[in-house]
């Protein structure tokens, strides 16, 4: 009974997920198929609690194709045959060939891998609350970020930005991180930053960036048409080689108080995490909200987030699209800009979409 159930809510996370992938027409037609074929549902049984079935499935088979797994399937992936690809609309048998000929392939991919940490652009939300920051406090900021994969966005200070015709950051850096600004009002300031005392990441399943396999992973959960976002990913896992940083392997509940407690006592540190909370199993996420409060024990704490309406910080009410925090004796959310899910464009908060 429990299985009929569960197929029947992962058939139905499939229907709605069609809007989630705005940018990927691959994506959204695959979402209907998927829906409607129980033997392809049934590869998701096996996936770890709190798993984005979609993201996970999709990434599966993306990160076959990237590996060389010849299929007629591979020719409706712009990430792997390039501009010519075929018309998504009649990629859905096909990718269910592929899902029942590569089964246990899938299978094992699904069962072993999570979701994790790929979008570079959103290191701009961390940028604008460390500029936020410096009029906050005095002395160092320790950044420590919550579902870090292979610690890219901790380099935040290492690289270039553009935004609103503006450009901050070192103009030497091995990548540019670019996003739309729309609004009359000017961008947020952010050329001045505090000083950065530590940085340090935490994740289930750190990535081995030196591993060519858990590069392709992560390069496998980028849209296969989000060509310019790959070529980010591919530069910031070249900076994370050149200047690998600390990211702990364990569960956050676990690892963020003893952490805290790690830190300079006194000094600020700044916590973040991006699409982290909505796959915590939903009967874990007060206990990951407190492990997360738990680091302000020491020293003063600015708690960053950018997660899907569903999964709210302490279970405030959240709208879609805005990238908030709270600071020190408070669990409040305070917002400070409006943005799409994956940083392509940001607003001011009285403005844009």
């Amino acid at each position: 009974m429990t299985t009929v159930v569960e197929l029947s809510e992962l058939a139905e996370h499939f229907r709605q997920s069609d809007a989630t992938f705005g940018a990927s027409p691959l994506y959204r037609e695959l979402c209907g198929v998927v829906a409607d074929d129980e033997p392809t549902l049934e590869l998701l049984m096996r996936r770890r609690p709190g798993q984005q079935p979609s993201f996970l499935l999709f990434g599966a088979v993306h990160h076959l194709l990237l590996g060389g797994v010849e299929h007629e399937l591979r020719d409706f992936y712009p990430s792997v045959v390039g501009t010519p690809a075929r018309d998504p609309a009649a990629a859905g048998p096909v990718f269910l060939d592929f899902c029942r000929l590569h089964r246990d392939q899938v299978a094992e991919l699904v069962g072993t891998r999570l979701v994790q940490s790929n979008v570079v652009r959103r290191v701009l939300a961390l940028r604008c609350a460390l500029a936020a920051l410096r009029d906050l406090v005095d002395g160092p900021v320790h950044l420590v970020e919550v579902g870090a994969s292979a610690g890219f966005h901790l380099h935040v200070d290492r690289y270039r930005y553009r935004l609103g015709g503006r450009d901050f950051g070192s103009p030497d850096a091995r990548l540019t991180v670019e996003s739309e600004w729309r609004g009359d009002a000017p961008p947020p300031e952010l050329t001045h930053l505090p000083e950065i005392g530590s940085r340090t990441g935490v994740d289930l399943h750190p990535v081995d960036v030196r591993d060519p396999d858990q590069r392709r992973w992560l390069r496998a959960l980028v849209w296969p048409e989000d060509r310019p976002a790959a070529g980010l990913l591919d530069a910031a896992l070249a900076q994370a080689v050149a200047e690998p940083v600390r990211v702990i392997a364990g569960d956050a509940i676990d690892v963020c108080p003893d952490l805290g407690r790690q830190l300079p006592a006194g000094e600020a540190r700044l916590v973040f995490h991006a699409a982290t909370r909505m796959h915590v199993p939903a009967d874990r996420r007060a206990a990951f909200d407190q492990a997360i409060d738990s680091m302000g024990a020491d020293g003063p704490l600015y708690h960053l987030w950018l997660e899907p309406a569903f999964a709210p910080h302490h279970g405030e009410r959240a709208d879609e699209g805005l990238l908030a925090w709270h600071g020190p004796d408070t669990t409040r959310p305070v917002n400070l800009v409006r943005v799409d899910g994956h940083l392509r464009w940001m607003a001011p908060l009285d403005g844009g979409p």
